[in-house]
């Protein structure tokens, strides 16, 4: 196989229209013309699979919904108790006493050994 029946093969399988020349080498070359007939087999087959698509049984839909509705509701865990907007709240607040906190200590933590050695008056 040399290197024009190589780009002639990637063309076909990339679905690319083949010039007048390359169509003539596919019909000389017995290794291009057996991918253009095992590509062309492939899309028929395709083809033939989405024409016998899945058939949705009537009234598929209600009952699908029917059941969602009957389904129970999921209560508690922890996800009802986060949901609430007063627990978000006073989460955000404590995360942020914590940054204040830690913040506060970290430039505490660089002035106060400082101040003790007699540096920064």
């Amino acid at each position: 196989m040399n290197v024009s029946c190589t780009l002639i093969q990637e063309r076909v399988v990339a679905g690319e229209m083949l010039g007048e020349g390359e169509q003539t080498h596919v019909l000389a070359c017995a290794k291009c013309s057996g991918v253009v007939a095992d590509c062309l087999a492939f899309d028929a087959l395709v083809a033939d699979g989405l024409d016998s698509a899945a058939q949705v049984p009537d009234g598929f839909a209600d009952r699908v919904m029917r059941h969602l509705d009957a389904a129970p509701a999921r209560s508690g865990g922890w996800d009802d108790v986060l949901g609430k907007r007063w627990v978000q709240v006073a989460l955000a607040n404590v995360g942020v006493a914590f940054a204040i906190v830690n913040l506060l200590r970290f430039v505490f933590s660089t002035l106060v050994p400082t101040a003790s050695l007699g540096g920064v008056p």
